[in-house]
């Protein structure tokens, strides 16, 4: 019983210090969006030094190159510039950033030469299919928090999903958007956005699984 009370006693500890982390977080948001709306360039270079990288791996992720993600960076610093009047602090400071990099990234997206897109289930074994049975997810699970050597075989496997189901893994798996945000920014519906979702999934797993069993 007293190993199940301090147990509890963890939990609500770890719990009390996000919620206060998150707190610290949303007071420095505020305070650094007032110094940015009055003009402060010295808090803008603040933003742009902690927040470039992380707008950059968002650029990269979806854009595959990188001298358009730099360009990506280089517009959301200035959007973030032009528009930070408008930021009313519903969302985290970086939160919002990140959004006007994604919005930024799909934008240049869509002046590029549309590909056709290779069907999904010839990428891999489709896992509808009678002779490749939907299989255990669980050591996939297992393994993916231990093993880095697995973690480039999820972005690879990502990397080779035709766009608009890599898109969609990105902004929901990476970004962590709600449904009704991916289908907004990517102007389709939500049952859209859950269909594609859940067939990338099911073929990153089977990629994944097949990894896993081949080094086993």
């Amino acid at each position: 019983m007293c190993g199940s009370g301090a147990g509890v006693g963890v939990v609500n500890g770890e719990d009390e210090h996000r919620a206060a982390r998150r707190e610290a977080e949303r007071a420095a948001d505020e305070a650094l969006a007032e110094r940015l709306a009055s003009g402060d360039q010295g808090a803008f270079a603040q933003l742009v030094r902690q927040s470039s990288p992380r707008v950059y791996s968002i650029a990269l992720r979806m854009l595959r190159d990188e001298q358009d993600a730099l360009d990506v960076v280089q517009q959301t610093f200035l959007n973030v510039w032009r528009a930070i009047g408008s930021f009313r602090g519903e969302a985290s400071l970086s939160g919002w950033i990140n959004r006007i990099a994604t919005n930024n990234a799909l934008m240049k997206l869509r002046t590029r030469r549309r590909k056709p897109e290779a069907p999904l289930d010839e990428l891999w074994p489709g896992p509808e299919r009678p002779e490749h049975p939907v299989r255990d997810w669980a050591p996939i699970a297992d393994k993916l928090h231990e093993d880095a050597e697995l973690g480039q075989q999820i972005r690879a496997a990502v990397d080779r999903l035709p766009e608009s189901y890599r898109l969609v893994v990105l902004l929901a798996d990476y970004e962590e958007l709600s449904m009704r945000e991916i289908a907004e920014i990517l102007e389709i519906s939500v049952p859209n956005v859950k269909t594609r979702l859940h067939r990338a999934r099911l073929a990153l797993r089977q990629a994944l699984i097949d990894y896993v069993e081949g080094r086993s």
